[in-house]
């Protein structure tokens, strides 16, 4: 009864509904996406916070590829929108990255 006054909105946590097989399936599946975030996020902070080695080779490497110099995003936990920032940046960037 508590669960359902909290659930207002109608929700439904769709994990639950899954059996066990089907929730490893898509631990499976969802595992090279979260690797690709963590290399990514560990890029933006040693790019971001080593101003006097990578910062400069990063630059360099996109002005090799003859793409805009910019920094990477970094990935905000308080801003929602940040993960999607930093992969559409990596998306673009792709051959710097």
């Amino acid at each position: 009864e508590q669960a359902e006054a909290d659930n207002v909105e109608g929700l439904v946590d769709e994990m639950v509904l899954l059996t066990e097989g089907e929730h490893n399936k898509l631990q499976c599946s969802i595992r090279p996406v979260k690797l690709v975030l963590v290399k990514l996020r560990k890029l933006s902070n040693k790019v971001i916070h080593s101003t006097m080695k990578l910062l400069p080779a990063w630059h360099n490497i996109l002005e090799e590829q003859h793409l805009p110099v910019t920094n990477i995003p970094r990935d905000v936990a308080m801003r929602w929108n940040s993960t999607f920032d930093m992969l559409e940046y990596a998306s673009i960037h792709q051959a710097a990255v």
